[in-house]
């Protein structure tokens, strides 16, 4: 039975996804990232186990002994530029090759992917506005201009940085003196002051810090403020000098794919988050667009643009981007724990379900896992509010492991399938940190440039920690050479679900040959440390932050 594959490989996520000939998704899986620049880990088989999952699936709806065979495969890729290509094609074959697939892959620029994420025709235009903005015009299916796509520092106009830059230039402006008030310059103040942590007192110097300090994908947040005061509310009036920012963004996206198609084709397909999601920049150039008589798109998720691409590329009738975006919709309804790892929140639920089943990680869970890892963070409370890059815990304490040993990690799943509680380990803590050492924290070292000395927020904290990890006391390795990792949501506690995985885990790591294992607990999580002590683990060290608690394999 012949199938295509469409792959969309992000810095956080990754997607895959099998469709027959008949039009029909057979297979969806999401996984972590996979950019070659910033994502860390063995990304070849971290993708090819996404690419194995969404097979899985496959292998359910066919027929017994009905042979599937994958004819095309098109990947959009994050960053693929000429520069990366070699390392992206290598990429693509050894993910391909650990899935046991054979055909060929197709890098395909993300502007085609957004079109035929929004268009089964094979001509039309782009328009595109995320973090950054461009224009592109699409014939049969590829790149056939460009306009902007230039950077935060040279263009851009009318994107999530540049609407939140000039919305910061305003408010400060203002704050000056040197142009008329504006909601905007309270509103800067204020951002600065969240990033900070803590204000210094004058908020043009917090201004000046956090701009030259912070990434400027970072400092694309304050768009959204910049468009809600220039619609207003009930509560204000819309704010004249955010809506004349407004009014820019949606000329120069405008005047960007004017220079693509001076007539432009009837059908516009408009990508990214300022122009898919309902806001002032939106609904002025779609309104403009319609006005002169040409079809708007929204652009579906970039995997459905991915698998399209891949029917055409196999001769097949292309197929309805929105009826297939509408099929990974319903899937993932339908498979949650597989594709899209959400939960109720616990307060949802009073008491933990009579079980939870215990389970191997599978690549999907990786977004889960992470979304867990911060939820108990912060001694076992949530600390999604404390930083403003929550996702830096889990690359701290939770990602090496699912990329380097996922073979030593074991979730709780909920009768649903969802992951509620997780425990990462390795047997051997010496050789994994120097597997960290060249496998995990070099990308992450580059993502996240050592912070500036003066600096002391919590997220610099934890990027330091990224640069400078320290390595494990080689006199506590003597007895105890293996540790773990261990967080549970409020509904996997009690009702001895942390018993089972933590000792399920424990018996992996004996029959590994580990003579001993150590884990670090906070001082302040006291629910922690007595149901540790209730396990069988016993105080090794007391430290200022907490304690290092061990105890010999196996467990008796």
């Amino acid at each position: 039975m012949p199938l295509v594959l469409g792959l969309d490989i992000g810095g956080t996520s990754t997607r895959a996804a099998f469709l027959s000939a008949k039009g029909e998704l057979l297979g969806l899986a999401r996984g972590g990232g996979a950019n070659i620049n910033s994502s860390p880990g063995d990304l070849p088989r971290q993708l090819g186990a996404v690419i194995a999952t969404a097979q899985a699936q496959v292998r359910e709806h066919l027929a017994a002994g009905t042979v599937a065979e994958v004819v095309a495969c098109v990947a959009g890729v994050a960053g693929s530029g000429a520069a990366a290509g070699d390392r992206i094609t290598e990429l693509l074959r050894g993910a391909l090759s650990y899935a046991g697939i054979a055909a060929p892959a197709e890098i395909v620029p993300d502007p085609v992917i957004a079109f035929a994420a929004g268009s089964a025709q094979p001509e039309g235009s782009v328009l595109l506005a995320g973090t950054g903005a461009a224009s592109f015009r699409i014939e049969g299916f590829a790149e056939a201009a460009r306009a902007d796509a230039l950077g935060w520092l040279l263009g851009d106009v009318g994107g999530g940085i540049w609407i939140a830059l000039e919305g910061l230039r305003a408010g400060a402006a203002s704050l000056d003196g040197r142009a008329t008030p504006t909601a905007l310059a309270p509103a800067a103040a204020q951002f600065a002051a969240d990033h900070l942590g803590e204000s210094t007192g004058d908020p043009l110097q917090d201004l000046i810090r956090v701009v030259h300090g912070t990434r400027p994908a970072e400092l694309g947040s304050f768009a959204r403020t910049v468009a809600r005061l220039a619609r207003g509310g009930e509560a204000s009036e819309p704010d004249p000098t955010a809506a004349e920012i407004v009014a820019r963004a949606a000329g120069g996206l405008l005047t960007s794919l004017a220079a693509v198609s001076p007539r432009p084709a009837s059908t516009v397909v408009l990508a990214g988050s300022v122009l898919t999601k309902d806001g002032p920049v939106r609904s002025t150039v779609r309104d403009h667009l319609v006005h002169q008589g040409l079809t708007t798109l929204d652009a579906a998720e970039p995997v459905v643009g991915a698998v399209c691409l891949a029917a055409h590329r196999a001769g097949w009738d292309q197929p309805d981007p929105r009826a297939l975006s509408a099929a990974v919709d319903a899937m993932e309804t339908r498979a949650a724990p597989a594709t899209r790892p959400a939960a109720p929140p616990p307060s949802s639920r009073k008491r933990p379900p009579a079980a939870l089943a215990l389970d191997h990680y599978r690549p999907e869970d990786h977004d889960r896992l992470y979304e867990i890892c911060v939820r108990t963070g912060d001694s076992g409370d949530d600390a999604t509010s404390k930083y403003r890059e929550p996702e830096l815990l889990g690359h701290i304490y939770l990602g090496a492991y699912l990329a380097l040993e996922p073979e030593h990690a074991l979730v709780l799943r909920d009768p649903d399938g969802v992951a509620q509680g997780y425990c990462v380990a390795t047997a051997e803590t010496a050789r994994f940190e120097q597997r960290c050492e060249t496998e995990w924290w070099p990308a992450l070292r580059e993502r996240y440039p050592m912070p500036r000395p003066e600096e002391d927020s919590p997220d610099a904290a934890l990027i330091r920690k990224i640069h400078q990890p320290g390595g494990t006391n080689p006199a506590l390795l003597q007895d105890f050479p293996a540790h773990l990792h261990i967080d549970l949501l409020p509904v996997a506690q009690g009702g001895g679900n942390g018993k089972r995985l933590l000792l399920a885990v424990l018996d992996e790591l004996h029959a590994d040959g580990a003579p001993g294992v150590h884990l670090g607990v906070g001082g302040r999580n006291a629910r922690a440390i007595g149901f540790y002590e209730h396990v069988g683990l016993r105080t090794v060290i007391h430290h200022p932050w907490g304690l290092t608690m061990g105890t010999a394999l196996p467990l008796h």
